[in-house]
Order: structure tokens, then C-alpha cells, then sequence
């Protein structure tokens, strides 16, 4: 008696003295036993037999009543709970403590144990459950809104699912406290957490939601699903951690998802994450981190993904997706496996991305012939447009063939810093029969066309047959009349060629390969601006190709150097055209500059070193060589003769030795040109074979005229002035050597400056 009185003195003196509080709480055993606003009190009393604390309504009707013994104390507190009384539910082992106060306005609780079983017809209800039971479980059935709070509940359900939202409605979940939700391998229902309708989870007051879902997934929502701020993990062994099949929306707070044997995260409607301020981390063997029906959008976020397992996704969308910003980091280890997967177009407006993919390609069975599935980061099957972002990509040695980022479609790159690196090597494969062909890796490969247009590019392969570049289409670098600071593109391949069948001898071999190459396209390729560094370092055998072209290779403007030490460093398959830009371009073993078909050197600066004979500075195959404008350098063994008949500004052949320093003066001593020729590697000099130093320069300028005499210094010292590749300017001095005269009477002169000639 005197424990009630005591009580009910604090509780009464309480009240007094926190009137302007928002609720009152009443405490038993650890556990909230009863919350309501103190201004749905219109009274309490005492009653003696059995003790109990009566609270009374505005009206002077029955509120709630509680036995004195199952109070420990009274608090105050600023919790918002919507407005109308609250149905208070207490789990234990051994049952269930119900506080109903609708129970004849349309609420009914009934209880077997600790399974507990809602029926509701009334809107707007405040259910506040908490407690502990390892054998137990809520279902509620309600065709209203209703309000849902947890307070520190710790329920396990070993026969269905611990908490059953049965009915198609919308549901508000508020955590306070840390709660945890556990089904049994033997469940019957679909997941730990099943909800019919659309649930909308808030983080109350530190609030935590941890589920464990054995049978099947851990969450289960037929409805829409939103996060606002709260933390929620789930672990399961065989389903998803979260299945949703409508509409996600995932507003700041804490997920933390491990799966075993399905989804992280599977999305059947639209999916957004924003304003995420916290995190997002996922952790699934053999299946998706995340996987979206629907339109997926991020807008902000900080996502870890760790997936394993034979064709796993990272991230999977089945249409449209777009990256906003957040920080996404993404390891995704099996082969065939994807960090990124989209089967629409994918856009990236913003954002950090870091993906390591280390899965490698396997080669499937198509209609009786081999094809190969790639472990890609990021991977389109329709079109990839990037105009901000940053993304740091790593294909360690164990992903063979791989791809940074990979369009079936086009990829277009307008802005953004890119460091890719692909480390595994190609292979060559039997496709059917007799029929042979090869996987290799790529920084960036698009089936169709591709743009980059602006941002920074540090791409590197050293994988055999790897490429930085590799579009299918054609492939546009920079803007036209853009500024060469806007686009910096660094591609470095090292890797090997791949023989994949071997053929006979001759000069130049046989056989087919799969070589390295930095920059390659299938069709056209143009450059209108950028700073380019290209380099193909490989030691053993041809095919190392900085930039080439399938068709036209055109270049209108840029800040370019491309260096190979086996192969040509440009080469295009079909015509060539120099419009403009800064051209450097040098190869230790064949030709600075090659192409198969005709060749137009237009405007610009150019200088590009060939090897010893046959390789050459120009090298056209005896096609059409025009050239109209620009200032041109090309040395090597040989180079190919302009087509006088088309040419408008003359050219200077200069038969001179490896290693001379090269001055042209004009006839009043103007000089319009200082150039050290290259010490020549490669190669045999003398065709075909044999020694020497013999080297072939060839040079045009607009300031060459027909009917002119210019003067040849050579075999002489330089000092001074500004060295570029071998182009001096600047304040110079030539000491020393030979002179000879060049009169310039046609569009091509021949002059001998210390060489033997071919």
C-alpha cells in the first residue's frame, strides 16, 4: 500500500509540475508500459482493491488503468505521437501485456502466448509495442492507416514471421530504441518483416531495426518502401535482405544488408536514394547488391557494395538509371561479374565512383558457338552518357579480358576525371570449328560511337592485347575550336599481342593477332582538341599502336604525342587528313605516321620519327600525299613522296644521317628551321636490310617558295634556345658543319645534306 501511494504522489505531483511535457510515461520491467499526451488526462485516481492507477479522459470517462505493482516509475517526454490514445502491447516469454483503449471502438487484440493477433477498422491508431519474446510475433490486419512504434523489441517468431503487416495500407514504423526482428528457418512466411501495404520507416529517437530472416528474406513489402533517417540491417542465409515490389525511396540514415543466397536490395518498381548522409552498405554472395525494375536514380549517398560470386551485379537495373554524386564503392569479385549493370541507358550527372572488378571472362555456349562474358565495371547494354563524375576503376591480373566501362550502345563522355587501369591478359579462343578469335581488355569500349569531349583521362593496360580506347564506331576526341586545358587524355598500353593463329614468314610475318592498342576505332576517328599522351611501350613484337583508325583518321586541332617503341604510332587503314594542332609522333621501330590510303597534311605542326628503312616519318603506300599548309617534320629510313600534282606548298627532301642536327635558312638568313634529327633505332637501314644511318627528312613550311634558294646547314652543334621533340626556338646557336644549297623549283626538292639517299 505504501509503494501505491507513494507512486501515485509522484505520479499526481508529476503532472502538476510537468504539465507542459507532451506525454507521460509509465515504466515497468525495463520497458515502456504506457505513453500518452498529459493533455488526454482529464483525472487519475487511485483504486484500492486490487491497487490500480485509473487515468481518466477529458470526458471524465475510462482512460487506461494499470496495476500499481507493474509501475516502476513515471517519466516525462517530447516524443510526437499523433493525436488519439495509443495501444500499448508488452511482450514477454511468457505472453503478452495489452493495453487496449478501442477495444470497443473497433480494435480487438487476442494473444496464444506471445503471438499476437490485431484486428482493426479504426483509422489513425498508435500501436507502441515492446518487449522480448524468443517464441513470438505481431500480426496486425487493418483496413486504415495506422502508426506503428517500436521501443527497444526483441522478437523471434519460430513458425511465421515475427512481424506481419497484413493488411494493404499505408503504415508509419517509428524506432526508438534499438530493436531486433528474427524468424526461424521453419517460417512459413516470406520474410522475418512482411508488410502488405506501403511502410514508411522514421528514426525516432536513436532508433534501430536489425533483422534476421532464416527462411526467406529479411524484409518483405508488397507496397512502397521509404527510409527517413532510421537504421535498419538485415541478414539472411537464402532470400533478400530487402524485397520490395514497389517503389523505394531511401531518404538518409543506416543500411547495412548481408545476404548469402539472394539480393541486397531487390527493387521491383522505382528506386531513389538521396540525402544520404550516412551510409548505405551491402555485402551478398552470388547474387545483386542492388537490383531495380524500375528507374533507378542516386542522388547523394555513401554506398559500399562487396558482392561475390559467377555473373554477381553490384548495382543491377533493368531500364533507365542515374548517378547524381554520393560516393559509391563497389568490389565486385566472379566471373562474369558487373560493379554496374544496366539493361537501358545510364547516365552519370556526378559523383565518386571506385569499383574493383576481379572476376574474369568465361566463354559460354551461344547457338554451338563460343562467346565470350566479360567482368566489367560498369556496364551498359544500351548507351552511357557521363558529364560529371569521378571514377577510379581497377581490373586486377585475375580479370582476363575485362572492361572498365563498357556500351553496347554509344558512350559519350562531355566532362569528369577517369583513373581506369585493366592488369589481366587477353586470350585467344576456338569460336566454332576452325574459326579463332580473342577477348582482350579495355579501359573504355563502346560497341557503337563514342565522344570524349572534355574532362581528365589517365588510362592504362598492360594486360597482353589490352587497349585504353576501343570504340566500334566512330570515336570523336575533343571539341571543335575547344581549348586543348579542357580534355587531358593520358593511355598507356604495355601489354603483348596475342597470336591467334599463326601464319608463315616474310617480311612481315603472318598470321592474325589480337594487338595492344591505345586509341583504336573501328570507324572514323577525329580530334579537334585535347592534350594527349599516348604511349605503347611493349618490347617483344609489333602491334602496339597508339592511335588508330579503321577508316579516316582526321586531325583538327590538339595538343598530341603519341610514342610507340614496336609499331607505328599512328596509323589509319583508310585516308589520313591533318587539319591543324600540335602533332608529335615516334616510333622506336616502325612508322611515325601510317597510312594505308591517301594522306593530307593541311595546316598545323607536325613532327613524326620513323625507324631505319623501310619504316618512314610519312608512310602513305604510295597513295596520294597532299599537303597545302602547316609545318611538317617527318624523319625516319624513308618517307613518302609528296604528289606534286596535288601538293600547293613545296617540300624539302633531305638525304642525311641519323643524329645530324638540321638547319634551313632562307636566302637573307631568316631561319625557318632548327631541328635535331633523332638518333635512328630499329629496323635494318638499306632496303631490304643491311646497315647504316642513313635518314630521310622531310620538311614543309608555308615560308618555303617556289623560285627560292634556301641554304641546308648540317652535321653541326646546337645551343641554346627551346628544344620541343627536336625543334629548337628561340635563341639557338648552330656551330659547325657542312652546308648545302636547296632551289626550290617545284612542289617537291630533293637535297643532299650528308646522306647516301635511297
Amino acid at each position: 500500500m505504501r509503494r501505491a501511494a507513494f507512486i501515485l504522489v509522484c505520479l499526481m505531483l508529476s503532472l502538476g509540475l510537468q504539465a507542459q511535457e507532451k506525454t507521460i510515461i509509465l515504466h515497468s520491467n525495463g520497458s515502456v508500459l504506457y505513453e500518452t499526451p498529459v493533455s488526454n488526462i482529464g483525472g487519475i485516481n487511485f483504486i484500492t482493491s486490487p491497487a490500480s492507477v485509473v487515468f481518466n479522459n477529458n470526458a471524465g470517462g475510462i482512460l487506461n488503468s494499470f496495476p500499481v505493482s507493474s509501475i516502476d516509475s513515471v517519466t516525462f517526454g517530447e516524443y510526437n505521437f499523433p493525436s488519439g490514445d495509443t495501444v500499448t502491447i508488452i511482450f514477454n516469454d511468457n505472453g503478452a501485456t495489452i493495453n487496449n483503449p478501442f477495444a470497443n471502438d473497433g480494435v480487438s487484440i487476442s494473444n496464444n502466448g506471445s503471438y499476437v493477433t490485431v484486428n482493426s477498422t479504426k483509422a489513425g491508431v498508435c500501436y507502441r509495442v515492446s518487449g522480448s519474446s524468443t517464441n513470438g510475433s505481431l500480426t496486425i490486419y487493418s483496413n486504415a492507416d495506422y502508426n506503428l512504434f517500436l521501443f527497444t523489441l526483441n522478437l523471434t517468431s519460430n513458425s511465421s514471421a515475427a512481424m506481419n503487416l497484413a493488411t494493404n495500407n499505408n503504415i508509419t514504423l517509428t524506432l526508438k530504441g534499438g530493436s531486433t526482428l528474427n524468424d526461424n528457418a521453419n517460417s512459413s512466411a516470406k520474410a522475418a518483416l512482411c508488410v502488405a501495404g506501403n511502410l514508411t520507416v522514421n528514426n525516432g529517437d536513436n532508433g534501430s531495426l536489425n533483422i534476421s530472416g532464416y527462411a526467406k528474406h529479411g524484409i518483405n513489402i508488397d507496397g512502397n518502401f521509404i527510409i527517413n533517417g532510421a537504421s535498419i540491417s538485415t541478414r539472411t542465409t537464402d532470400g533478400d535482405g530487402i524485397h520490395c515490389n514497389g517503389d523505394f525511396v531511401f531518404n538518409n540514415g543506416l543500411l547495412n544488408i548481408v545476404s548469402s543466397g539472394s539480393d541486397g536490395l531487390d527493387i521491383s518498381g522505382n528506386a531513389t536514394i538521396q540525402h544520404g548522409e550516412q551510409w548505405i552498405h551491402i555485402d551478398t554472395v552470388g547474387a545483386r547488391g542492388i537490383k531495380v525494375s524500375g528507374i533507378f536514380t542516386i542522388n547523394s549517398c555513401e554506398m559500399n557494395i562487396y558482392n561475390s560470386g559467377t555473373d554477381t551485379k553490384g548495382i543491377k537495373c533493368d531500364s533507365l538509371m542515374f548517378i547524381n554524386g554520393g560516393n559509391l564503392h563497389i568490389e565486385n569479385s566472379g566471373d562474369m561479374s558487373k560493379g554496374i549493370k544496366t539493361d537501358h541507358d545510364l547516365t552519370f550527372n556526378g559523383g565518386n565512383i571506385t569499383i574493383i572488378s576481379s572476376g574474369s571472362t568465361v566463354l559460354e555456349n551461344v547457338n554451338n558457338q563460343a562467346v565470350p562474358a566479360y567482368c566489367t565495371a560498369i556496364k551498359s547494354d544500351a548507351n552511357i552518357l557521363i558529364s560529371n563524375g569521378s571514377f577510379h576503376i581497377t581490373l586486377p591480373e585475375s580479370n582476363h579480358g575485362g572492361k572498365g566501362i563498357s556500351a553496347d550502345g554509344d558512350l559519350t563522355i562531355t566532362d569528369g576525371y577517369f583513373a581506369i587501369e585493366t592488369h589481366g591478359n587477353g586470350a585467344a579462343y576456338t569460336v566454332s570449328g576452325s574459326t579463332k578469335d580473342s577477348y582482350t581488355s579495355s579501359c573504355l569500349k563502346s560497341d557503337g560511337s563514342m565522344e570524349i569531349l572534355a574532362g581528365t583521362f589517365n588510362l592504362t593496360s598492360t594486360g597482353t592485347g589490352g587497349k585504353g580506347i576501343n570504340a566500334g564506331g566512330t570515336l570523336v576526341i575533343g571539341t571543335t575550336g575547344g581549348d586543348n586545358s579542357d580534355l587531358t587524355l593520358n593511355v598507356t598500353t604495355s601489354g603483348e599481342r596475342i597470336t591467334v593463329t599463326s601464319g608463315g614468314g616474310g617480311p612481315w610475318g603472318g598470321g592474325d593477332y589480337a594487338n595492344p592498342k591505345a586509341i583504336k576505332a573501328e570507324g572514323n576517328l577525329t580530334i579537334h582538341s585535347g592534350t594527349l599522351r599516348v604511349n605503347c611501350t611493349q618490347t617483344q613484337n609489333e602491334g602496339g599502336e597508339c592511335i588508330e583508325s579503321k577508316a579516316i583518321l582526321t586531325i583538327n586541332g590538339g595538343d598530341i604525342e603519341a610514342y610507340s617503341k614496336k609499331d607505328d604510332a599512328v596509323n589509319a587503314a583508310s585516308r589520313l587528313i591533318i587539319n591543324g594542332g600540335v602533332y608529335y609522333a615516334h616510333s622506336d621501330a616502325n612508322d611515325g605516321t601510317d597510312c594505308n590510303g591517301p594522306m593530307e597534311l593541311n595546316g598545323g605542326f607536325c613532327i613524326s620519327n620513323g625507324a631505319r628503312q623501310p619504316e618512314e616519318g610519312f608512310d602513305c603506300d604510295n597513295n596520294q600525299f597532299k599537303i597545302t599548309g602547316g609545318t611538317h617534320i617527318g624523319t625516319g629510313g624513308g618517307t613518302s613522296n609528296p604528289t606534286t600534282s596535288v601538293c600547293t606548298q613545296p617540300t624539302l627532301k633531305i638525304n642525311t644521317q641519323s643524329g645530324y642536327a638540321i638547319q634551313i635558312l632562307k636566302s637573307d638568313g631568316t631561319v625557318i628551321c632548327t631541328y635535331q634529327c633523332p638518333t635512328l633505332s630499329g629496323g635494318g637501314g638499306g632496303w631490304p636490310g643491311g646497315g647504316g644511318n642513313g635518314l630521310v627528312m622531310l620538311f614543309t613550311d608555308p615560308q618555303l617558295q617556289t623560285g627560292q634558294t634556301y641554304t641546308i646547314k648540317y652535321n653541326g652543334t646546337l645551343s641554346g634556345g627551346t628544344n620541343w621533340n627536336g625543334y629548337y626556338t628561340g635563341n639557338v646557336t648552330y656551330s659547325g658543319g657542312q652546308t648545302a644549297t636547296a632551289n626550290v623549283n617545284s612542289m617537291l626538292t630533293t637535297v643532299n645534306a650528308g646522306g647516301n639517299g635511297w
